[in-house]
């Protein structure tokens, strides 16, 4: 995981970079929103609060919030230019991993947003709405991934005007998530062959998808 921090370190240079621990995000929550400090409290899992955290610091600071099992590979500057809100996109297998089928999916992994901005607000909204505590916990993966995690998203933005969505960069997957998970299990194997080596062809970043939350 430190190798995986480093790279953005590495590859970005001028930016500020800053790793999140408890006690940081409790003091942020509690500073800048303190009214919602105490339903931030009360999600079941934790792992809802790591979910809910980066909306609320992405609103409020803007800039690119990454999970640490992501690597840069180089800078993806050159993608964001000109854009206000992102969202990384999963390979087309994942499509039917969903509860819901879409057309395209993306996840909360990666992330980059300017402070401020309309969708990252409507999210914090949604995520901080009693709906969200009405969920079932029986079944911890599917009460995240619905509640605070990228199902919740993907609805949402589904839910959108074409207008609305246009405003939103869904970065492609080549760039951003080369390998589905099959291939990345088959990777973390040890596993170096053509197939996986001509995912990189285009890749600024490569998600392991570790999920250790689960």
């Amino acid at each position: 995981m430190e190798s995986f921090t480093s790279s953005w370190k590495s590859d970005y240079p001028d930016w500020r970079h800053i790793m999140w621990n408890d006690e940081m995000i409790n003091d942020f929550v509690d500073k800048e929103y303190p009214e919602l400090s105490d339903m931030f409290r009360r999600f079941p899992f934790d792992v809802q609060r790591w979910d809910a955290v980066r909306y609320l610091i992405l609103y409020k600071l803007g800039g690119m919030y990454v999970d640490t099992d992501y690597e840069s590979l180089k800078s993806l500057e050159p993608l964001l230019k000109g854009q206000s809100c992102c969202f990384s996109m999963e390979p087309d297998t994942h499509i039917y991993s969903h509860k819901h089928i879409h057309e395209q999916v993306f996840n909360n992994a990666l992330i980059y947003s300017e402070p401020g901005n309309w969708f990252i607000k409507k999210i914090i909204d949604e995520v901080f709405s009693e709906v969200t505590f009405q969920h079932s916990v029986e079944n911890k993966y599917e009460c995240v991934l619905e509640t605070t995690g990228p199902w919740r998203l993907v609805d949402m933005y589904d839910s959108l005007s074409t207008d609305e969505r246009n405003k939103i960069f869904l970065i492609p997957a080549k760039y951003v998530t080369p390998f589905d998970i099959p291939q990345v299990i088959r990777l973390r194997q040890g596993e170096r062959s053509e197939e996986l080596e001509n995912c990189l062809d285009e890749a600024y970043a490569v998600h392991y998808f570790f999920g250790c939350w689960k």
